[in-house]
């Protein structure tokens, strides 16, 4: 059986439509997800967990707050080092943290839905190794693009570690000498404008108005070919399992429940991740290798497989770290100690969460390369063993 970029652009067309956790959308997208399921040959497990969506309201306002401390420590810098020293240390543990969180990993706090992951398994006889696909089935719409929403957090996280290491300096220097009044003016102004940016956050609503096609209909669209292909062309020392997870938009909230539920069956020795997000489209692929400030790596196995096969077969793939702004599944699998990546499409952030994001933002070609990658990943893998 040969790969086919058709059905994987007819699953994402069928999934096209908004879909956000707690509307009809989402049941729709549960019957379309088991549907094709089902029809790759695959027997469907459900899983049900709770969800919220308590960390983008979190998201949306914590930089008030985190603002008007950045400036107050500013406006202490010269009437009160000490105390503008220990609010610019904890702006600096703070703002660390906040460019690797990955979902709370936590219960859902707030008004909680049900909802639910949907996967099949593959299993071989002679397994040496697990891998893993997931690619979320919800979506959402947001205010700003995502883009914007990365810009925004990059100005205001790294805008604030900036700040409140000259923050750090200043205050030394005002309890050992005199601080030069330019040096606290120029501090106290920058913290001013940054705080205003980071505020802008809290405009960022979250809706239902996306039909979500390239985050993330043809991530699962390229999922499940992957699934009926293999199905057909079984790895011979490989476990498959290919997951569509929900409520990534709201709180990696499948990828957590699912680690929660499984981490103690998978050995992270022999456990692999691949995750799909934003895959699909008019761009070349993109595979985020690093995130986080300090940088964060994924797995350096599949980093390299993926960049060298891609390199074999001619597909342009091109590494990247995210420093902050944008979030996916594979981070909380990360975070558990598992090894993972996740491919993406370049350009893809520009419609996300936009009504914009329609199938005219996916290529035949985009999906094409994504499949032939990816079966070349796995063949690299499985040859390890014969």
């Amino acid at each position: 059986m040969e790969i086919d970029e058709n059905n994987a652009y007819r699953i994402t067309e069928r999934l096209s439509f908004p879909r956000l956790i707690g509307t009809e959308g989402e049941k729709k997208a549960i019957e379309i997800v088991i549907d094709e399921f089902q029809k790759a040959g695959y027997k469907v497990i459900r899983e049900e967990f709770e969800t919220s969506f308590f960390n983008w309201i979190l998201a949306r306002f914590i930089f008030l707050p985190l603002s008007a401390i950045l400036i107050l420590a500013a406006y202490l810098l010269m009437i009160s080092p000490i105390s503008s020293i220990f609010l610019s240390i904890s702006l600096l543990l703070v703002g660390m943290y906040a460019t690797r969180f990955s979902g709370s990993g936590e219960e859902p706090r707030g008004k909680n839905y049900i909802t639910e992951n949907i996967y099949g398994k593959l299993i071989s006889p002679d397994a040496k190794l697990d891998v893993l696909y997931m690619a979320h089935w919800d979506s959402k719409s947001q205010t700003f693009s995502s883009l914007l929403r990365i810009i925004i957090f990059i100005i205001a996280i790294f805008g604030a570690l900036i700040l409140s290491l000259l923050n750090i300096i200043g205050g030394i220097i005002s309890l050992t000498g005199n601080l030069d009044p330019n040096y606290y003016w120029a501090v106290l102004i920058s913290s001013i404008v940054v705080g205003i940016i980071a505020s802008l956050n809290v405009f960022n609503k979250t809706g239902n108005e996306s039909p979500g096609a390239l985050d993330n209909a043809a991530s699962v669209g390229v999922m499940l070919e992957l699934a009926r292909y293999f199905k057909a062309n079984p790895p011979t020392h490989i476990n498959l399992t290919f997951i569509s997870t929900g409520s990534e938009e709201l709180n990696l909230g499948g990828a957590n429940a699912f680690i929660r539920n499984h981490k103690n069956e998978l050995d992270p020795v022999r456990t692999y991740f691949i995750n799909f997000d934003g895959i699909g489209g008019k761009g070349i692929i993109r595979l985020i290798t690093s995130y986080g400030f300090p940088k964060k790596s994924s797995s350096d196995k599949l980093n390299t497989l993926f960049l060298d096969v891609a390199k074999e077969l001619g597909i342009v793939c091109k590494s990247i770290w995210l420093p902050v702004g944008a979030w996916s599944d594979y981070m909380p699998v990360i975070k558990a100690g598992f090894e993972a990546c996740w491919l993406a499409s370049q350009g893809s952030m520009l419609n996300v969460h936009r009504a914009s994001d329609n199938m005219e933002t996916i290529s035949k070609t985009g999906l094409k390369n994504a499949l032939l990658l990816n079966i070349g990943v796995i063949e690299k893998l499985d040859s390890e063993f014969s």
